[in-house]
């Protein structure tokens, strides 16, 4: 038997919605044909870790965690990276990126002699958490990147105007590839979701649902002001956070000096969420940007009613249950909305995603097709 041959992904090996993508194509495509190795910039064992290492992958590390300088630190990670790409000789490249920042790691890589690279955006970037600096040099890297990128994939039509030139949107020299979902294991089940309120207690309760990490993108301080309007209207509500990041500690903060500690749960990270879904009534999320959310694509699946900001891409609105609304100063909107759901008769939507491309079957099937002949031509 032949072996399988490997192009290096870049994925942070932690529960995020990349991570997931990345995770279910490999669970899909043949790994006797083709197969990922995960390149990491953390030096740190990680949720996801061993369920790739057990699919055949290795992790590679570029990490320069211990230098303790900023500036020193940025050539370190540098100099690591071409050592990963020089020692493994790393012939294809998948990265994961979002701002044209990202290109740092396409220049190193082609130097290093990496024949192809893929950049592919999930992020649609905002100004809200963008310095000058990052904004100058991602205008920069974006007229440098035909040269050196050999394919533009994109989640949606602002993840690719927000990382790749003009020229190549305007042209549509980039490839849609929708966030592939495991679109039958979120199905609604009645009994599911019975199963799952009796076990979180809220039989009784309106429960409001949240996937995402604690960051700025995510825009948990505007989530939380909602809530609070909610429950002055709706005492029986509750929120459901799921997820971790750098503000988790910031927003329970918030969440005491809103009185509201005895209405709004951290449930951290899970491998339940299909199960989870099935106990929520709403799912909302008011991020200020999104390259295409996995998690509401499968609060779609599970038929959730689905309430977006408006500065989310609107390929992710793929069912009639699916709202947007402005990020504006009054919640009121927000509230009525929510409010508006109660009582949505639910049930499965998992064909309309399937004819909308999320199935990630389809999406590995594409996938490993594309790479295969990739690696053949190379």
């Amino acid at each position: 038997m032949n072996q399988a041959k490997h192009i290096l992904v870049t994925a942070p090996l932690g529960f995020g919605g990349i991570t997931s993508m990345m995770i279910n194509i490999q669970k899909n495509i043949d790994r006797d044909k083709l197969n990922f190795d995960y390149l990491v910039l953390h030096d740190r064992h990680e949720d996801l870790e061993d369920v790739v290492i057990k699919m055949g992958s290795q992790k590679l590390i570029a990490s320069a965690d211990e230098v303790n300088n900023k500036w020193r630190r940025v050539f370190v990670r540098w100099y690591r990276l071409y050592r990963v790409f020089k020692d493994n000789e790393i012939k294809v490249l998948h990265l994961n990126g979002g701002p044209a920042s990202d290109m740092t790691m396409v220049f190193i890589a082609k130097l290093a002699g990496v024949k192809h690279v893929t950049f592919h955006s999930h992020n649609a970037g905002n100004a809200v958490y963008r310095n000058k600096i990052t904004v100058v040099m991602s205008k920069a890297f974006k007229m440098l990147m035909p040269a050196f990128v050999d394919e533009f994939w994109a989640c949606s039509s602002l993840a690719a105007q927000f990382s790749f030139p003009k020229s190549i949107v305007k042209n549509q020299k980039y490839k849609f590839i929708p966030n592939g979902v495991a679109l039958e294991k979120f199905s609604y089940n009645a009994s599911v979701r019975e199963e799952m309120r009796k076990k979180l207690g809220v039989e009784d309760k309106f429960v409001i649902g949240h996937a995402g990490r604690f960051n700025i993108q995510k825009n948990h301080e505007y989530l939380i002001e909602v809530f609070s309007a909610l429950h002055s209207k709706c005492p029986d509500a509750v929120l459901l956070l799921f997820g971790d990041g750098e503000l988790y500690k910031k927003i329970q903060d918030k969440v005491k000096k809103m009185n509201l500690e005895d209405s709004v749960r951290f449930m951290g990270t899970t491998d339940e969420m299909p199960k989870m879904y099935q106990a929520i009534d709403v799912f909302i999320m008011p991020s200020f940007c999104e390259g295409l959310p996995v998690a509401g694509v499968e609060a779609q699946a599970s038929g959730l009613p689905v309430i977006l900001a408006d500065t989310i891409t609107k390929e992710v609105g793929v069912t009639n249950c699916v709202k947007y609304l402005p990020l504006s100063d009054d919640k009121a909107e927000w509230v009525r909305e929510i409010l508006n759901f109660r009582g949505f008769k639910r049930y499965s939507r998992c064909e309309e995603l399937k004819r909308a491309g999320f199935d990630e079957k389809d999406v590995a099937r594409n996938f490993q097709n594309y790479y295969l002949n990739v690696l053949e031509n190379l």
